[in-house]
């Protein structure tokens, strides 16, 4: 954690001390639902620095009476963007990931964890097509394995996959981006993917996964909007995994809701999302109730 705190402080103290204030002034829908990332760029110049919180747990267990019943993540990430020209804006994101587990083992209730670094986020976003009223933007993302794959529990034995804070694969993460602006409100609908490209160093590699997204924000204020969001997400079962690890194939829908508030050009945001529908195969654990909170501004 605490070198998670140093590297989101550095950004903070990069972002304040050279970048001049109030350079960006745009309106409050501007940016999609904070659970939406790659949905904007930024003019030649300008920077972004920006803090998510995200929490989300897991329940229902398909087996009650042996193995995980319930798991929890909380993660925070803290992001940079800067464009060097109109034609391309950069994107880093680094996160810290804190999970916990409730297990039953041979009749015994038994809780592990894992904290740390998670994997390192470096994209590049491009605007195909962009006036006042539409927006198109493609992004070329890679996830760079930079994150903890070797966590253990109390007796010394590894962790699955699922708990670990990162993947130990190397990954490509595209999206395609279009958002359309009206007066008073907005729509837009994304969709992107992870792909990953090699296994670990423990023989594992994560599944690829599709997902399809679209939302609607209306204006309830100048500075204020609320927004409604579904998604659709097709991941492939993950390869190599320890036993109990829920690594097999998953389908989702996902409705969200979520308010967006611009305060003297910081962006404060927040999205409460709950499954609407789930296949989540042999998986023993369900996905629950979601919740991103986060913090933008742009210079």
């Amino acid at each position: 954690m605490n070198r998670f705190l140093i590297a989101a402080a550095t950004v903070a103290t990069f972002s304040a001390s050279v970048i001049a204030d109030d350079a960006y002034n745009a309106r409050v829908d501007d940016h999609a639902p904070i659970g939406v990332m790659g949905d904007h760029f930024h003019k030649k110049g300008e920077y972004m620095a920006s803090f998510r919180a995200m929490w989300m747990n897991m329940d229902s267990p398909v087996n009650t009476a042996m193995g995980p019943q319930s798991m929890s993540r909380t993660m925070f990430m803290a992001g940079m963007m800067y464009a060097p020209s109109d034609k391309v804006t950069l994107a880093a994101g680094i996160k810290y990931s804190d999970s916990s587990m409730d297990m039953l083992m041979m009749g015994n209730e038994v809780e592990t964890g894992a904290n740390d670094i998670g994997d390192l986020s470096v994209n590049a976003i491009v605007p195909l097509f962009s006036d006042h009223d539409h927006r198109l933007l493609v992004k070329v993302g890679t996830s760079i394995p930079v994150g903890e794959t070797g966590s253990s529990d109390a007796m010394g034995a590894r962790l699955g996959l699922g708990m670990q804070a990162g993947t130990g694969s190397w990954g490509l993460t595209p999206s395609l981006t279009y958002s359309r602006f009206l007066d008073g409100w907005s729509f837009g609908a994304q969709a992107n993917a992870k792909i990953w490209l090699d296994d670990n160093n423990y023989g594992e590699r994560v599944g690829d996964s599709l997902e399809l997204t679209s939302w609607a924000a209306v204006h309830a204020s100048d500075n204020v909007s609320l927004s409604a969001r579904v998604s659709y997400m097709d991941q492939s079962a993950t390869t190599g995994v320890m036993m109990l690890s829920s690594g097999d194939a998953r389908e989702a829908i996902t409705g969200y809701a979520g308010i967006n508030t611009l305060v003297k050009g910081h962006r404060f945001a927040i999205e409460a999302g709950l499954p609407i529908w789930q296949d989540r195969g042999a998986n023993s654990l369900g996905r629950g109730f979601m919740l991103v909170a986060g913090w933008q501004k742009a210079f």
